[in-house]
């Protein structure tokens, strides 16, 4: 599985080193139980050559005791017993007592060699026991190396995940970096606009103030000019205006005016200003505040 493949490999190597592991303790036990097998199957054979050894020697004897030229048979002769029927039941008694030995040497050797027989199945049954315990402790080893992998595996899958997690994370944080650094650029740039815009909106109001500062003295000048007129066409009269072709003044006209805003931006984001002025007698408006003076002949 993509992403496992070093826990797989590492699985794989201890399951292999367990196999053979288990397959040198095989061989070692099979080994042992061959040594033992063919110690006892020597030791077997032994009993054989005994019992054979054995039997020679009764027949032997047998062949001694019943030699008819022998000691036995001298021995009944002198007695006068040579002939008789205890000369033929001894001859009897000797023979069955030889085939009696013989039984008996056979019958033991028989017993010895069964005994054997068992300690040889005893010593296959010890290799195949001590095999299955082995094996039954490599099966345990294994079982322990599997519960490892699946340790090993729902740990990478954690990691990988929390790895997984950690990406995402780091990805929304930078796509939220970004956004509020585009945002943050965007109001930078809109408050540079409204402070450009600002900037050129004060310059023109304080050129419109200059204006009407200027026409503002002009107008006392004109004022100032107007009276000393008067006076001196009046002929030394009390100094009081004729009112009856009065006409409105050059400061009733300004103090009245009104500057009409009118500021724009142009496709460019240039600023323009094209202001023009309300005169607040006639209600009427003007380009700028000369037109006004001139609309009352000031």
């Amino acid at each position: 599985m993509e992403g496992y493949e070093d826990i797989d490999n590492i699985t794989k190597r201890q399951n292999e080193m367990l196999d053979n592991s288990l397959q040198q303790q095989r061989d070692i036990i099979n080994k042992q139980t061959d040594l033992n097998v063919a110690e006892l199957e020597r030791n077997k054979q032994e009993i054989d050559k005994d019992a054979n050894k054995t039997n020679q020697a009764l027949y032997t004897e047998y062949r001694k005791a019943s030699n008819p030229y022998g000691a036995n048979a001298e021995n009944l002769a002198s007695k006068g017993l040579g002939n008789s029927g205890y000369a033929e039941t001894t001859q009897t008694n000797l023979y069955n007592t030889y085939q009696r030995n013989i039984t008996d040497t056979l019958n033991k050797a028989r017993d010895l060699k069964s005994d054997f027989d068992f300690q040889i199945s005893k010593a296959r049954q010890t290799g195949d026991i001590t095999l299955a315990q082995n094996s039954l402790q490599i099966y345990n080893q294994k079982m322990q190396l599997l519960a490892q992998e699946y340790d090993m595996r729902n740990n990478r899958k954690q990691f990988l995940y929390q790895q997984e997690r950690d990406r995402a994370s780091d990805n929304k944080w930078q796509q939220q970096w970004d956004y509020q650094k585009s945002r943050d650029a965007v109001e930078d740039s809109r408050w540079q606009t409204q402070f450009d815009y600002q900037k050129q909106r004060d310059a023109v109001a304080d050129s419109q103030w200059q204006k009407q500062y200027e026409l503002s003295k002009k107008a006392s000048a004109s004022r100032s000019s107007s009276r000393s007129t008067s006076k001196s066409g009046s002929g030394g009269n009390s100094g009081v205006a004729d009112t009856s072709n009065s006409k409105v003044t050059a400061k009733q006209v300004i103090n009245n005016i009104q500057i009409k805003q009118g500021t724009f931006m142009d496709k460019n984001g240039k600023i323009i200003a094209n202001p023009g002025v309300i005169d607040g007698l006639s209600g009427k408006t003007f380009a700028n505040v000369e037109d006004v003076l001139k609309y009352y002949n000031l």
